[in-house]
């Protein structure tokens, strides 16, 4: 059994803290644009200033995306303090809100400039699991997104919420993304049609995300014994399996 009992604060500065929750996506940020910026020659009518541009707006509406599937879905949260939903700051993203939202800003960037979304999203999707199994351990320091009860020694007692020995189901989460992230690198030395590695990410997230659903406590059943982001994964394989089959014609 453990006690998580972290400060998910790195340091404080009066009123102004840093979490970690806040540096993972920082970072994520950074490593997004040096990968993109560094493969900018091989996609037509990219250069590095327009990938700087473009993983800006991705990361604001990935954002406001991935904010606003967070409050909708637990709105419960926030009915009766509604300042709370701008304290992103306190986490409370959800990643099918962020892809939505990345998913306009690179329409909409990539239809500007005449650029081949499907390139860009296909660098992109290799370092994202990587992020989002960081950002999962971030969530397991902020103990949000805690898991069912258990009766096992790996089981963590969140003292923040209450006494009780649960599942750890964000470093679940988190180690199925290192294992995706490590699929994706091996994808990623393959030549592949573009588009490819993207639906692959989809669709190696969508199943890892409806197994470790199950072990959440956070998510209230939906339709037929699944969650609403189970049932959104099963409808994303649907759609990502249509669109890889398309990238191999």
């Amino acid at each position: 059994m453990f006690i998580n009992n972290i400060n998910p604060d790195l340091f404080s500065i009066g009123p102004f803290s840093v979490r970690f929750y806040g540096i993972v996506y920082a970072l994520g940020f950074v490593l997004v644009t040096y990968l993109l910026s560094k493969q900018a020659h091989k996609i037509k009518n990219l250069d590095k200033d327009k990938a700087v541009d473009l993983v800006m707006y991705l990361l604001i509406f990935g954002l406001i995306g991935a904010r606003i599937f967070h409050v909708v879905s637990d709105f419960h949260l926030y009915k009766n303090n509604l300042l709370g939903m701008f304290a992103i700051w306190n986490g409370g993203l959800g990643f099918y809100g962020g892809l939505i939202g990345g998913l306009i800003a690179a329409y909409v960037y990539s239809k500007k400039h005449k650029i081949n979304m499907m390139q860009i999203l296909d660098v992109i999707s290799v370092p994202m699991p990587f992020i989002i199994a960081f950002g999962r351990i971030a969530n397991f320091m902020n103990s949000e997104h805690i898991g069912l009860p258990a009766n096992h020694a790996l089981c963590v007692v969140y003292q923040k919420i209450d006494e009780v020995c649960r599942h750890p189901a964000q470093l679940y989460e988190s180690a199925s993304m290192f294992i995706l992230f490590g699929i994706m690198l091996y994808f990623s030395k393959k030549k592949k049609n573009p588009g490819f590695l993207f639906w692959s990410f989809i669709i190696g997230y969508g199943i890892l995300r409806i197994f470790t659903d199950f072990y959440r406590s956070d998510y209230s059943i939906f339709f037929l014994g699944l969650s609403h982001t189970q049932i959104i994964s099963i409808l994303m394989l649907g759609i990502s399996f249509y669109f890889i089959r398309k990238t191999k014609k």
